[in-house]
């Protein structure tokens, strides 16, 4: 695998990437995603300090969010019946702002750049999985550099 086979990816991602490595997309800024606006990469930034699109891939209230998110939809296959709770069930549906370190202002600024409003909103935004995808392959040609397999 080469970096020009991962080329795919640039299709979500500005025109001016197009060119770019998947290592410089992953530092690029979170407004190269197509449809993250220079705004909204400014409320994630004033939010959650979100810089580049590893940082969206990777911050901590994302990654909270997708724990509770997943937990919430699993419950019921990991839980005794006995330990069931609707509760749990309900977790991915309460407000953003429920996840501890994230103030409502933070909601406010997440609902303005991405429209999002609940936990499960969060976990499973379309930016976000884009931006951690692009991690994660970027992860893997590093990997390969580094291993002189690329």
């Amino acid at each position: 695998m080469s970096e020009k086979e991962l080329g795919f990816i640039v299709k979500f991602y500005d025109k001016a990437y197009e060119t770019k490595t998947i290592l410089e997309i992953a530092q690029a800024p979170v407004s190269a995603i197509s449809g993250v606006s220079e705004s909204d990469a400014e409320d994630l930034k004033k939010a959650f300090g979100i810089k580049t699109v590893e940082d969206l891939a990777t911050n901590k209230f994302v990654k909270l969010a997708q724990g509770i998110n997943y937990f919430s939809c699993c419950s019921c296959m990991i839980l005794d019946k006995e330990f069931e709770s609707k509760e749990y069930e309900d977790l991915a549906e309460k407000p953003v702002s429920a996840i501890s370190g994230v103030s409502s202002g933070d909601a406010t600024l997440l609902k303005k750049a991405f429209g999002i409003d609940t936990i499960r909103e969060f976990a499973e935004n379309k930016y976000i999985s884009i931006a951690q995808a692009t991690v994660q392959l970027a992860s893997l040609v590093e990997f390969l550099k580094i291993a002189g397999v690329l």
